[in-house]
């Protein structure tokens, strides 16, 4: 009976996540028919209507909105009890897919995923590097990492760190072009794009309060970091990217700062994952090697920010 009950449960969460029954049929393994009986079974036993169902769409009636808030907290919980009785009895296991923008992930977190891999052997990690913004509950992400504004009411997420985007140039470009005095200035020069919301092309500048929008004179446009990066190191033109990304470079001298009291807004980097009360040992984990990678990277490179005030004063 339990076992019954808790099939028509995972059933109907899987429907109202996706407002599909073959979607959700996909996700579980089962037949569509056999996820439409044991949603009916459900709503027979609860002597409630939880879908409205037409023949082009599936949607949440009142009940079933609430009900299925209810129910994802049940599975979590369960799925919660599993993992920690898993965790007592030894290691990770099982399969953790995580989402990580691809710049973020090629500079801070594959350098040193082997030594996640080896603290957890029996732990598959699928790591996916993508700029696009993944539904976490329709794909079936267990976490993703985020840098920027989040819009998603349906997450939790947690900041682990911050992050800003500053301007580089390399030496040789400096020499040939001049660097800019002002943003303003940037409109004639060659600026490398990243591809981050509507508007790339609009680099949106403060400095102490002060902010200034610049329409940049476009030499190439990217939604790779690190293909900008590669085009700056050769003199390709101005970039406006995350300090994360070209901090070993200016520590090296590779690059040099642009414009140096101006820079992007701070953004937040985030660890998101699906809304509900427990968050599995696997997640967790994950969670705090990206943390303690930011805090050792903080603590590496801290050439990439400009010099403070007191800072150039004294070397005058």
């Amino acid at each position: 009976m339990v076992r019954n009950q808790l099939n028509e449960i995972a059933c109907f969460v899987e429907v109202g996540r996706r407002l599909s029954f073959a979607r959700a049929a996909e996700q579980l393994g089962m037949h569509v028919s056999g996820v439409s009986r044991s949603v009916a079974a459900l709503e027979s036993r609860l002597a409630v209507r939880l879908l409205q169902r037409t023949t082009r769409q599936v949607g949440l009636t009142e009940t079933g909105r609430s009900h299925l808030a209810r129910c994802e907290a049940l599975l979590a919980e369960l799925a919660e009890a599993e993992s920690a009785a898993s965790a007592l009895g030894g290691e990770l296991r099982g399969r953790l897919r995580v989402s990580i923008p691809s710049g973020f992930g090629l500079t801070h977190i594959t350098p040193a995923v082997s030594l996640f891999i080896a603290a957890h052997p029996q732990l598959r990690l699928d790591l996916h590097l993508s700029n696009r913004n993944v539904d976490l509950v329709e794909e079936g992400f267990d976490l993703a990492i985020r840098v920027g504004a989040l819009r998603d009411s349906r997450l939790v997420a947690r900041r682990l760190g911050d992050s800003r985007r500053i301007l580089v140039a390399s030496a040789a470009y400096l020499r040939l072009r001049g660097a800019p005095k002002r943003p303003a200035d940037l409109t004639d020069h060659a600026c490398l794009v990243l591809e981050i919301g509507a508007l790339a092309e609009r680099w949106d500048l403060q400095r102490r309060g002060v902010r200034e929008s610049v329409r940049t004179g476009t030499q190439l446009r990217s939604n790779n970091a690190l293909a900008l990066l590669d085009a700056c190191r050769a003199g390709a033109g101005i970039a406006l990217l995350p300090e994360f990304v070209v901090a070993a470079d200016l520590a090296q001298g590779r690059l040099q700062r642009v414009l140096t009291t101006w820079a992007a807004a701070e953004q937040g980097i985030f660890a998101i994952y699906p809304g509900n009360r427990f968050i599995p040992p696997k997640v967790r984990a994950f969670v705090e090697f990206v943390e303690t990678r930011l805090r050792a990277a903080a603590i590496d490179q801290p050439t990439a920010r400009a010099p403070s005030s007191a800072k150039r004063k004294a070397r005058r």
